[in-house]
């Protein structure tokens, strides 16, 4: 494995700087076509931004793809469904699709993902089969979840610099589980060319942003994120497992059930923007945007930490059980007590 570090460090550095290049021209682009993102009562910045970011994120990372992996059946279909993903996103991002339009793509992505893919989701077959769900089921589970970080991804995008930076760590989270656990090399390869697309579009992405990813990048980035994770797997299907892939998606899926109980709770769409999510709730308490964004990256930077070192470890079940429960209950118990918090703050 040793001798492919410095492939690993290529790709890396390569899809870094194809995004970084690339970024500046789709930014004039989106500025001269008028693609612009507009202040709203949902959003935080106070100003009109070019959009088109995820454009220069895909291509960036396409190029990377193009000159250093060999293309397989796998990473076909993934690129496939990264296609239509950012068809969609780009129609969005231009004409401002209605909703069901833009989950009928999330949806689409995804199937073409797993349908192409079935063999190598053997181990949820396995698993599920055991507990009497067919196979059919587990088909639509798997699809539902990749919407579902799609989706998460799209949610978290709200301010300067922290879907990609999230992004980013949480590539290299996965590529380094990878790595440990002896998963698909492919797949290695494709998450160190999305953490390196993803830092080359940070720097002009970060706070004060130049130019923002757009649903093309939110979505596009869930998407690999999800989809490479899931085809990297190479573990028993176990309470480590899913404690360390939890831990993993903590961040975005956290924020995504948060906003779906509370707009339930609301009795509004689930759909609906509202200025509730955690980095709302942090800037709510006086932080200002980098600091907001440098405490969501810590909180990544742990969880991602803590994932890795579950597949590294491999904890008896007893310890994983204690790990889980605890971890749970201390993070619900902190963001209770901030979006308390900060709605007393609201009123005063």
């Amino acid at each position: 494995m040793g001798q492919y570090i410095p492939l690993y460090g290529l790709i890396f550095i390569a899809s870094l700087s194809a995004t970084a290049i690339l970024t500046p021209p789709i930014l004039r682009l989106a500025r001269r076509q008028e693609i612009v993102d507009h202040p709203g009562l949902h959003k935080t910045h106070l100003e009109s931004k070019p959009l088109l970011g995820g454009l220069a994120i895909f291509l960036g990372l396409l190029l990377t793809v193009f000159i250093f992996i060999d293309f397989s059946p796998k990473l076909t279909s993934i690129i496939s469904g990264a296609m239509v993903l950012v068809f969609f996103g780009l129609c969005d991002d231009i004409f401002n699709l209605p909703p069901l339009y833009k989950l009928g793509g999330q949806v689409a992505a995804a199937s073409v993902a797993v349908l192409f893919n079935v063999s190598y989701f053997h181990m949820f077959w396995e698993t599920l089969g055991g507990y009497g769900v067919p196979v059919f089921m587990t088909i639509f589970f798997i699809i539902g979840w990749i919407v579902l970080m799609i989706n998460a991804f799209n949610l978290i995008d709200g301010l300067d610099g922290l879907a990609a930076g999230t992004a980013a760590i949480l590539f290299m989270a996965m590529a380094f589980i990878t790595l440990i656990t002896g998963g698909s090399t492919t797949m290695l390869l494709l998450q160190l060319a999305g953490g390196g697309a993803c830092l080359g579009f940070l720097l002009y992405n970060f706070n004060p942003a130049r130019i923002f990813m757009g649903d093309t990048g939110s979505m596009l980035i869930g998407y690999l994120l999800a989809t490479t994770y899931l085809l990297s797997i190479n573990s028993n299907f176990d309470l480590c497992l899913v404690l360390g892939s939890v831990f993993v998606f903590a961040y975005p899926a956290m924020d995504t059930v948060f906003a779906i109980f509370r707009r339930i709770q609301n009795g509004t769409s689930i759909l609906k923007a509202d200025k509730s999510h955690i980095h709302h709730i942090l800037i709510n308490l006086g932080f200002s945007m980098r600091k907001t964004v440098a405490l969501i990256y810590l909180f990544n930077i742990s969880f991602a930490a803590l994932a890795i070192f579950l597949f590294w470890a491999r904890f008896p079940l007893s310890s994983l059980i204690a790990i889980g429960l605890a971890t749970v209950t201390v993070t619900y118990a902190m963001l209770s007590y901030f979006t308390r918090l900060s709605k007393q703050e609201k009123v005063s």
